[in-house]
């Protein structure tokens, strides 16, 4: 039975009888994981208050060789996200990206990138109030990291910069096309949107977090993530509504 210790942040945890759980995990090393734990319901079990959603935690694995669920030989508690602080803004963003892991995620395929993103978003609920800026930053990132959004720089077919002139996404195709290749059809990406995805290449989320967006470009980024999101998972998102609705609040 193969056993190693990795760095982990419980995704979710559901039922397995009365007094266990399957707990999933997106690994730094390993991606996503699934265990049973017995006895977990039990206040007096030390993994109870551990692996609850969202913490980061290091983790003793085991699996056996053909099965799907692995074995938890323990598990220490690194940060708990998002915080002592009882906000719900902070919850939903946590729920948010630890939904979308969740399904962009492969189960047993090493993705560091993905597991960093996550991570720093994280720290980034837990040190600030989320905003619009850091929920585009881990939706855009994350669909970029998994290969299902083209390079916002360029345009699919001639190759030239769209920067400085705003582009055509076609959602279907994951193209990026300039005003003349495009014929004017597509999602249309204005200018300072174009901008903004431009300067998020560049920045971690906690710096990307305080970008002041143009009203128009927040709605048309906004539309533009949740497109992406519901053309490759084909639904929406179940903390999405929430997390929209308190950060309107």
């Amino acid at each position: 039975m193969p056993t190693f210790e990795t760095e982990a942040i419980v995704l979710r945890h559901y039922p397995l009888s009365d007094s266990g759980r399957i707990v999933v995990f997106f690994t730094r090393e390993h991606g996503k994981l699934r265990a049973a734990v017995d006895g977990i319901k039990n206040p007096k079990n030390n993994l109870a208050g551990t692996l609850e959603p969202f913490n980061h935690v290091r983790i003793d694995f085991r699996i056996r060789e053909g099965r799907d669920l692995g074995h938890i030989g323990g598990a220490e508690l690194i940060n708990a996200f998002p915080g002592k602080v009882l906000d719900l803004r902070r919850i939903y963003a946590c729920s948010y990206f630890a939904e979308i892991v969740n399904e962009i995620g492969q189960e047993n395929q090493d993705n560091n990138l993905l597991f960093r993103l996550l991570l720093a978003s994280m720290k980034a609920v837990t040190a600030a109030v989320p905003t619009a800026a850091l929920i585009r930053y881990f939706e855009i990132w994350a669909l970029r990291l998994n290969g299902f959004i083209p390079n916002f720089a360029l345009c699919s077919i001639c190759g030239k910069s769209v920067v400085d002139k705003g582009f055509f996404v076609w959602i279907e195709s994951g193209e990026v096309r300039c005003r003349s290749c495009a014929g004017g059809v597509g999602f249309h990406v204005g200018v300072k949107s174009a901008a903004a995805l431009e300067i998020m290449m560049k920045l971690p989320p906690e710096k990307f977090m305080i970008y002041s967006f143009d009203e128009d470009a927040a709605f048309e980024l906004e539309k533009l993530a949740q497109r992406f999101l519901g053309f490759n998972l084909e639904r929406q998102l179940k903390s999405w509504p929430l997390l929209r609705e308190a950060l309107q609040n």
